[in-house]
């Protein structure tokens, strides 16, 4: 198998602290390091043209990183994506203590797409609870309990 390892995803935002307040304080993800960067090779790499970012590096429980990149130049389009767009993505994370962390995100006003999380009824997951929620830029975040 050539892939070895999981190593990173990114997710493009609008508003680095915005999404920092998200990421960090509601989800409670570890700021690895953050900054600003104008470098020749990433101005290769993304394929852009000239690009300046502001950056931070989340760690990941169990491996790996979330990068965040606002792109300070060029700036782009928000994107409006349902999860059935091709194209759309998402992250999901393991928690324990679902409801109180969904608490917390809907009292900052984040936007979950159900009331609650949902019991899995059926299939390999049963018992599992879930609940989809976005982050400050639309993106969706997977959120799934294991039964006790």
């Amino acid at each position: 198998m050539p892939i070895t390892a999981f190593n990173h995803g990114g997710v493009t935002v609008a508003d680095l602290d915005a999404s920092l307040a998200f990421w960090c304080d509601l989800l409670e993800l570890e700021l690895l390091g953050r900054g600003e960067v104008a470098y020749p090779h990433l101005d290769e790499i993304i394929g852009l043209g000239p690009v300046r970012l502001r950056w931070a590096e989340l760690a990941i429980p169990g491996g790996g990183m979330l990068e965040l990149f606002e792109y300070v130049e060029p700036q782009g389009t928000r994107l409006a994506q349902r999860t059935c767009d091709p194209g759309a993505a998402h992250l999901c994370f393991e928690v324990q203590g679902i409801d109180a962390i969904v608490e917390r995100c809907r009292a900052a006003g984040v936007t979950t797409r159900s009331d609650r999380a949902v019991r899995i009824v059926s299939g390999d997951w049963i018992d599992w609870r879930c609940l989809y929620m976005v982050d400050p830029d639309g993106f969706t975040v997977e959120l799934v309990e294991r039964s006790l």
